[in-house]
């Protein structure tokens, strides 16, 4: 594999991004990584998009969350071309989902594997069916050009987000000696297995039916989480 051009990551709040002279082409290289199909496990319109317009991303992540953004200064009309990006808002839980437990119903053989090499506590079950958390991962993306894949870009970027929690957490001063939680909602068909090997581990699964995040198909959806520590 040739390398790709060198880029940067920068950090930008919900309001700085609205700013940004790039941000339409943000907008359209997150929309086309959404089209990327990951696995033909389950299938999504070919035509899907993830964000409407180009203040959605920033509505979405709200005055508390931000957005790493990986930029080449090499681009087109000397504007910095987007190469990815990765955004953390705050958790919000609906207390909704079913819990894991030590058989790991809900993941399938292959995953189980997976599973059992990067969490090994899968029989770990939240009370009432909530999934606690302080942070989620909103969207990662990346072009859908094989200049930019598989290099670790976009663990580069989420990385950076999980910085910046950190960073804020020492700032205010807020329980040190307790764990940040970051959290991430996935299709388990689709990117379950990538966010495993992440670090990530099984909170708790739904069923979605055919419509939900405009899925042809039923899946299941995780709630996963990967806790670090402040100090």
């Amino acid at each position: 594999m040739q390398p790709g051009p060198a880029f940067h990551i920068k950090l930008y709040t919900s309001a700085e991004l609205l700013s940004q002279p790039w941000l339409p082409d943000l907008t359209s290289m997150v929309n086309a990584s959404y089209r990327v199909s990951h696995t033909s496990k389950i299938k999504f319109p070919k035509d899907k998009i993830r964000l409407s317009s180009d203040s959605q991303l920033s509505k979405e992540i709200g005055p508390d969350g931000f957005t790493a953004v990986a930029l080449v200064d090499s681009g087109p009309d000397h504007k910095p071309e987007v190469i990815g990006t990765a955004s953390l808002k705050k958790w919000t839980d609906d207390g909704l989902w079913e819990p894991c437990n030590e058989a790991g119903n809900d993941v399938d053989s292959v995953v189980a594997e997976l599973a059992g090499e990067v969490n090994e506590d899968m029989d770990h079950v939240l009370e009432k069916h909530a999934c606690l958390g302080d942070y989620e991962v909103a969207i990662v993306a990346l072009p859908p050009d094989p200049r930019y894949r598989g290099r670790g870009i976009a663990g580069h970027l989420v990385r950076a987000c999980e910085e910046e929690v950190i960073r804020r957490h020492r700032v205010e001063d807020r329980h040190l000696s307790s764990p940040v939680r970051i959290m991430i909602r996935v299709a388990k068909e689709d990117t379950g297995a990538y966010w495993l090997k992440q670090g990530f581990s099984i909170l708790g699964s739904r069923k979605c039916a055919i419509g939900v995040w405009n899925a042809l198909e039923e899946f299941t959806m995780w709630a996963m989480i990967r806790e670090m520590s402040v100090n």
